[in-house]
């Protein structure tokens, strides 16, 4: 019953994304969208999607060398496959919890559930801890987008920066902490599989050397770059009158409220925040939602890409080439 109810929930909140996106278009001059893309500058268009390809090779090569750290090795194309996969996967799940299929390829393939798991958490972390850092630094250069924008922006990146040295110094505390706050479940297999995971996830984050570390940092840098200049090229191509600044403080509020698992992709939520932001920078809603279109656009190409990858060698597939952990290869 209680899954039952959870699930109603969760349609609950992305039949509100749905709703309060119906109500935006609404308010908005569809007319001027819709002139917007359709004179599109296609070869600023075109050059900013296959960015979009180098952002998935970049963040699988940045997966890969984090599955290494664990004795584990997956082939360039192979990661690059299940990597895209796990981005059609996130497309079509709340807060992009799909992309933790990831996980699914290893675990399949006999690694520990919570060690498979660490894979796709530490891939996550590395993305919220840049996107904290230049969102901070993007508002600095561009204040007055809301209200206590500096108290709000600096508590968040003190939790990211709080987060990130718990689990660099004090894995032992958060696994006590996570059966402290467990410890409450009546259920106690689903307590035990719950503290196991937890143990085996946070455990291997000290793989993680400063070799590593930096390597995934650099990739984590460039994948951004990458992602941040197909939304200003692409912004430019619409012929929208947006800043710099603007356009990197708007994709990085974006992405972090897609992240929030209580809509499909940010539908609706994602909309409501670029007004906000463009409507602060002088621009009309109508530039606001033309510019969120492209971020279905993007997960257009991404689902599409990763569908093919899920239905050539779906994740959980045995047809996908392995070999037993142990030997160190997937």
């Amino acid at each position: 019953m209680k899954f039952i109810g959870s699930k109603w929930v969760q349609i609950l909140f992305q039949a509100v994304g749905v709703a309060l996106f119906a109500v935006i278009l609404t308010r908005v001059d569809l007319g001027k969208i819709w002139i917007a893309y359709r004179h599109i500058k296609l070869s600023h268009a075109l050059s900013g999607i296959a960015l979009l390809f180098v952002l998935t090779l970049l963040k699988s090569l940045r997966w890969r060398r984090i599955v290494s750290s664990q004795g584990i090795e997956v082939p360039v194309f192979m990661a690059f496959r299940i990597y895209a996969a796990s981005l059609y996967l996130g497309v079509v799940t709340p807060g992009h919890i799909g992309d933790f299929a990831k996980s699914l390829y290893l675990a399949g393939r006999g690694m520990a559930t919570g060690k498979a798991i660490f894979s796709s958490l530490a891939d996550r972390l590395f993305d919220i801890v840049f996107l904290a850092v230049i969102g901070y630094a993007s508002l600095l250069f561009f204040p007055g987008i809301f209200t206590n924008q500096l108290l709000m922006s600096s508590v968040l990146l003190a939790l990211v920066a709080i987060a990130v040295a718990a689990l660099a110094c004090r894995r032992e505390f958060l696994k006590r902490f996570v059966r402290k706050f467990i410890s409450g479940m009546p259920n106690r297999g689903i307590r035990a599989s719950i503290d196991r995971i937890a143990t085996e996830s946070i455990g291997d984050f000290g793989l993680l050397g400063i070799r590593t570390s930096a390597i995934a940092a650099l990739l984590t840098l460039a994948a951004w770059t990458a992602h941040y200049l197909f939304f200003i090229i692409f912004a430019k191509a619409l012929g929208l009158e947006a800043s710099v600044p603007v356009l990197i403080v708007s994709v990085s509020a974006a992405v972090f409220v897609s992240l929030i698992p209580v809509s499909l992709s940010g539908l609706g939520t994602r909309d409501l925040a670029l007004i906000l932001i463009f409507s602060r920078a002088g621009l009309s809603r109508e530039a606001a939602v033309t510019f969120s279109f492209a971020f279905i656009l993007v997960y257009l190409i991404q689902g599409f890409t990763g569908l093919l990858c899920w239905l050539s060698v779906p994740l959980h597939s045995k047809k996908a080439p392995e070999a037993p952990v142990e030997q160190g290869v997937l």
